[in-house]
Formats: C-alpha cells, structure tokens, sequence
C-alpha cells in the first residue's frame, strides 16, 4: 500500500498538487471507508435509505470543493444523494435551525493551518442528539515510481448520546482536474429537474 505521509516529509512536491485543502476533491472509492453506513445507522438511518445512498455513491463520483482561509471554512459536497454546503467563520460556533421539525444544528470549525480542519457539530436525529466530529488533513503520497501525490484524509466519528454507538470512518480523497458531469448527476439537479 502506498506510503501516506504529512507534507513537509517530502521537500519538493509537484506544483500540481494541491500544498493547501483549498481544491476539488474526488472520493478515492479505492481504499478507507468510503461507505458511511456505520455513521447513518449511527444517525438512526432505516435500512433502505442506507442502501440507496451506498448505491448512490458506488455509482457516482462525491466531490469536496474546499475553500480554507485563514478565518473562514467553505465546503461544497456533491453526490449523487445529497448536496450540502457548509460556509462557517472559524472558531466562531455557528447555530442553525434545520427543517423539517425545526431541529437545532450546532457547527464549531477550527484549524491549525492550511492543511488541517476539525469540525464539531452537534444535532437531534432520530435517535436522540449525535455529536460528530470531521478531521481533514492534507497528506502527500508516494505513488509507484517514486511520484508524489497530495492527498486529504477525513476522519469522520459520530457518537449518539442517547444510544452510547460511536462510528469512525475513515475515507481518503484525491485532487479533481476537469469539469464536474452535468448538474443532474448530483441531488440538487435532479430536485431542478423535478420541478
């Protein structure tokens, strides 16, 4: 397996890595966890909705795109399943109401430089509240031939408070060059498409 190691282990990378988690990002489908099912039955998720979001994202690519400054965090996930956004002032706790049931979100994100995320965040499923903890961190790896290659790394961990389950994924995302397919390949265009 390929070495995973932290950025200023290796003294010349590439330029066209990514040396910030500032890019488009591609779940490497590969290795890691890249299901998340461990996390939604944590979440109190029923069967069949873990199956199609397994399906969704066997059949279509999940995309990161990572803005990290020095103050602010701005993420895009797209899938197949679901698109979210997530735009937070670091180190500022950012409390949001979500619908339906009108369900409190609370989201804490700080870092410790261009390489590095942790988000906290806390709120009701339907098994009670899950804390959740998301960890992002730029690696490089050595790729066969001595090729070195950016690389970010979540690690992802939730614990309901009412049940005591606690689920840690770990899943491994590589640098997106190109165009992303057409919008309806993601949840937000196929819900346009629908109206």
């Amino acid at each position: 397996m390929n070495d995973v190691i932290s950025p200023p282990q290796i003294p010349s990378v590439q330029q066209k890595n990514p040396t910030t988690l500032t890019h488009m990002w591609v779940l490497d489908k590969t290795r890691g966890s890249p299901s998340v099912r461990g996390f939604l039955e944590t979440m109190g998720v029923d069967e069949l909705a873990i199956q199609a979001n397994e399906k969704g994202e066997a059949d279509h690519d999940t995309f990161h795109d990572i803005t990290l400054t020095d103050d602010r965090l701005r993420i895009k996930k797209l899938s197949r399943l679901n698109d979210i956004e997530l735009d937070v002032e670091l180190g500022t706790e950012q409390v949001k109401t979500l619908h339906p049931g009108d369900r409190t979100k609370r989201t804490l994100a700080t870092s410790d430089g261009q390489g590095h995320v942790q988000i906290e965040s806390t709120m009701a499923t339907t098994k009670g509240v899950a804390r959740v903890t998301d960890i992002k961190t730029l690696k490089y790896e050595t790729l066969p031939g001595g090729e070195s290659r950016s690389i970010y790394v979540q690690q992802l961990t939730i614990t309901s408070e009412k049940t005591k389950m606690v689920n840690s994924t770990t899943r491994y995302f590589v640098p997106f060059y190109g165009e992303i397919g057409p919008t309806a390949l993601t949840a937000r265009g196929n819900k346009n498409n629908k109206k």
